[in-house]
């Protein structure tokens, strides 16, 4: 392999072979990822909540102090027992006052208004004497009203009343956004995925360009005001504006932490972290369905779901960058002391220089096998020979080590494989050549600055002219020299460093033996044929399983039960599937379990069309068992498509697939009902998913390379090997 797979893997294994410091970090960045996200994400379920409602009555009737039931029962049409919401009768208030001419009391009296006095006349019930004479009263006021009410219903022309059997109070009830207005809080839910449409690829570009630890820290110093302001809206558009501006972070908040956590773990750890985070993030659903329970106002549980995470703010001290991200960027002495940090803090003491020795270590084991190789006369590392500028561009940025011209000029290898390996050996000494003569320069003009004693503009020429010794083909470009300056800006404002490194001896270490400053770009995921198939199924299923799991989410409070009960139970029942998924994909594999737990599913939501109305919690079972192997589901494919997208696109190929699945996700608030295209869409995704490779027990790609070739060769209905039997070579 050309990359720092395995340096990085070992490397890894060494800093957390023992301690608990990395355990601690690992919980920290899978609950970042999941609990303010679900709350984030689900807490419009209770805030947006539409309680039973009915047309208020007239003032007038208002005025007869009679119980909210009898004037319901009077006013509002029913149905088998079921009130209209958005209709009534109307009574005429002045022929009501004459036919009650005998049972009002007519007084005036001033009232204050703005400064001044103005008389109003009040009319009421004249007071019943015992209980007796109060039930006269009503059943008088009772035949009025039933014999001059309208025989046709109008729409509510005095407000309305709510419930408050389970909601005290929502947004829909301050901002009566009911009837005719009922399409406004679900707009809302709409608009919350617009923002994280946009936000996907913001932040997935913003992480592969400045890094992880950056982007997180940025994304908590945003998002927390955001989530506590929205507790505050003027009209519910502002409400809605800032959901939409807290939508932006929502996909990223979850998403990069995860990879974070991802990039840090050892190889056998890292199918712990969608299953892990996945677990909070059901945990934090039932959390959530507790507090709105116990809370039931909008405003309070508002607070209660935001206010705490100003405790985020302390991330800044906690979380490292991603070594796998710093050596992709050819940052290798950053890369080592997140190692070598993370390890002191459990207790290990590793050596400085210790993942040079191990690049350089596995590097001559493979040099010795290539050698054997070629001398038997196979070719073993060329298999594919790429065009002329794909093969430089490959060079320039895959090249990790300074070749042994004359090792390569010993080999005797007669006809074509001499030829292409000399090409090679001349096209290698050259641009090694180049590398060292701008390095001379650059070590001239240190010891010049030294002497001159202009320390800030010397470092400033130093790190332009040391960026140009790394083969890049746009090291001329303003626009390129520009990023570079400002990916410094960002690295001095989120990242310190240790006054003990000599930075003039790592930046060295760095040119010498990194791959080089990562060129990836989103683009890249089209231009590679592999990567590309990869990443369209990918997306399908993102969009799949997203638009499943969401409406199945949102679909809680159409369950005919209560809405905190459904709501729990549905963030209950993720928590043992995430379990299965565990030891499933551990044993079995990613492909397989993914396609068999999502046709389960599937069936599972078509199955409930089939239930009649009267048997609500039959449908509850069905959708709850659908949704725990759609949940099992999503843990898994957070794993698969963290291994399948290498290092230097993970971020911004997962931002962009996430982009596009939000598109999707725009149409959850509105096929909450429609379980059967639930069903058929899991379905599909199910069959679309064994077209990609098995990842079990492979290595974490790191270079574009590593994605190209990884699962080149796919079979459709091959299975995987059992971990008991896999040797090394397997696993390399």
């Amino acid at each position: 392999m050309t990359s720092w797979t395995k340096e990085l893997d070992e490397a890894s294994v060494l800093a957390t072979k023992a301690g608990y410091w990395h355990v601690v970090l690992f919980y920290l960045l899978c609950g970042l990822a999941a609990i303010p996200t679900s709350f984030l994400v689900f807490s419009q379920v209770f805030t947006n909540a539409t309680p039973q409602h009915w047309c208020a009555p007239p003032p007038e009737l208002d005025s007869l102090n009679l119980s909210d039931e009898v004037l319901r029962s009077l006013t509002v049409p029913e149905d088998n027992g079921v009130y209209q919401s958005c209709r009534a009768y109307t009574v005429d208030p002045r022929a009501l006052y004459a036919a009650l001419n005998d049972y009002i009391d007519e007084r005036s009296e001033f009232i204050r208004e703005g400064g001044a006095l103005r008389m109003v006349l009040i009319r009421q019930l004249v007071p019943a004497v015992g209980e007796a004479e109060r039930k006269k009263q009503i059943s008088r006021v009772t035949e009025a009203i039933l014999s001059l009410r309208s025989k046709e219903t109008e729409p509510c022309a005095h407000g309305w009343r709510y419930s408050t059997e389970h909601y005290l109070r929502t947004l829909v009830t301050d901002f009566s956004l009911v009837c005719d207005q009922e399409w406004m809080p679900r707009t809302g839910n709409t608009l919350f995925w617009v923002g994280s449409i946009f936000g996907n690829l913001i932040f997935g570009w913003m992480s592969d360009r400045y890094g992880r630890r950056p982007t997180i820290l940025l994304m908590i110093l945003l998002e927390v005001p955001l989530a506590i302001a929205a507790s505050f809206p003027n009209t519910y558009w502002s409400y809605a504006a800032i959901r939409i501006a807290g939508g932006l972070f929502f996909p990223a908040l979850y998403q990069q932490p995860f990879i974070l956590a991802l990039e840090l773990m050892p190889p056998k750890k890292r199918p712990h972290t969608g299953i892990v985070v996945g677990m909070l993030f059901a945990s934090g659903m039932c959390l959530l369905a507790l507090l709105a329970y116990a809370i039931r106002d909008w405003f309070y549980l508002s607070l209660a779901t935001s206010l705490p995470f100003v405790f985020l703010f302390g991330y800044y001290w906690l979380i490292p960058e991603s070594p796998r991200w710093l050596v992709g960027r050819g940052r290798i002495a950053k890369a080592e002391k997140v190692f070598r940090d993370l390890a002191k803090k459990n207790g290990i003491d590793l050596p400085r220089g210790f993942l040079l020795d191990l690049h350089k270590k596995i590097k001559d084991e493979e040099s010795e096998v290539t050698m054997l190789n070629n001398m038997n006369g196979h070719l073993t590392n060329f298999s594919d020979i790429p065009e002329k500028e794909d093969y430089d561009r490959r060079i320039s940025n895959m090249l990790t080590f300074k070749p042994d011209l004359s090792r390569i000029n010993e080999l005797e290898e007669p006809n074509k494989v001499e030829d292409l390996e000399r090409i090679l050996a001349l096209q290698v000494a050259e641009i090694v050549n180049k590398k060292d003569k701008l390095k001379k320069e650059m070590e001239n003009m240190h010891e010049e600055s030294k002497e001159d004693g202009s320390n800030d503009e010397s470092r400033l020429n130093l790190d332009v002219i040391q960026k140009s010794t790394q083969t890049d083909p746009y090291r001329k470009s303003p626009t390129n020299t520009l990023r570079r300056k400002s990916i410094q800006i960002v690295t001095r404002i989120f990242i310190t460093d240790d006054a003990e490194e000599d930075a003039i001896d790592n930046k060295r270490m760095d040119d010498q033996n990194s791959e080089g400053d990562c060129k990836a770009s989103p683009l890249d995921v089209f231009r590679y044929p592999n990567i590309r198939r990869k990443f369209f199924l990918l997306t399908f299923n993102w969009v799949a399983l997203g638009v499943v799991y969401n409406s199945l989410s949102y679909n809680t409070p159409n369950l005919g039960v209560d809405d905190y009960l459904a709501f729990f139970i549905g963030g209950a029942v993720e928590l043992p599937s995430y379990f299965i998924a565990w030891r499933c994909m551990d044993r079995y594999g990613r492909r397989w379990v993914l396609c068999i737990f999502m046709s389960i599913g599937g069936l599972a939501c078509i199955s409930c069309i089939l239930v009649p109305e009267t048997w609500p919690w039959i449908t509850v079972f069905l959708a709850m068992f659908g949704r725990l192997f759609i949940a099992a589901s999503f843990a898994i494919f957070y794993v698969q498509i963290g291994e399948l997208l290498p290092t230097v696109l993970r971020a911004q190929a997962m931002g962009a697939a996430s982009f596009i699945s939000g598109l999707g996700l725009l149409a959850c608030p509105y096929i909450v009902f429609l379980l059967i295209v639930m069903g058929i869409l899991s379905m599909a995704a199910a069959i679309t998913s064994l077209f990609l490779p098995e990842t079990l027990n492979q290595p974490l790609p790191q270079t574009l390379e590593d994605g190209e070739t990884f699962g080149r060769d796919i079979k459709l209905l091959s299975c995987v090997k059992n971990p008991k039997k896999c040797t090394r070579s397997d696993l390399d």
